[in-house]
């Protein structure tokens, strides 16, 4: 299974539309937040399963701020990050990994593509499709195949 997943679009859908052309075929597209709107709309292009979350800076009467999805049996839990202090670390985002017997979690909030491992579970942040504090714009593939998780990041070259 493909999973294109995005974040921090903040309503700049030419950015999200070139950071999603980029990605290949795809299973399922996952939108973290701060504008999640952009993933329904930009949607009718690509007509893909679609996850999302609300973030911080969306305006939602129903704000859906963490789910878990199963893809591939395992289980991903996504969230924007804002709940979890991610600025600063992830050492509540973990304690919520665990909580929910995640083997992947999937953040953003910090506009800054990261990987990281603790104890077996994998922690990937795409980073922003319109506004990245590390480089350029991007997002990032999640490949999950028999079991093994793989992770290639994506990167505007603006």
């Amino acid at each position: 299974m493909r999973i294109g997943v995005v974040s921090d679009s903040h309503g700049n859908l030419c950015t999200l539309d070139k950071t999603l052309s980029l990605m290949g075929n795809l299973d399922m597209i996952i939108h973290l937040g701060d504008d999640y709107r952009d993933i329904i709309k930009l949607n009718d292009k690509y007509k893909k399963n679609i996850e999302y979350v609300t973030g911080n800076n969306d305006y939602s009467r129903e704000p859906i701020y963490d789910k878990v999805i199963n893809a591939e049996e395992k289980r991903i839990f996504i969230t924007h990050g804002h709940k979890y202090s991610v600025y600063y670390d992830l050492y509540r985002l973990q304690f919520k990994a665990q909580e929910v017997d995640a083997d992947v979690v999937l953040y953003g909030h910090t506009h800054i593509q990261s990987l990281e491992d603790y104890n077996g579970v994998i922690y990937l942040n795409p980073g922003s499709t319109s506004l990245p504090r590390d480089h350029k714009p991007g997002g990032l593939v999640l490949e999950i195949i028999n079991g093994i998780i793989e992770c290639n990041f994506i990167r505007l070259n603006i």
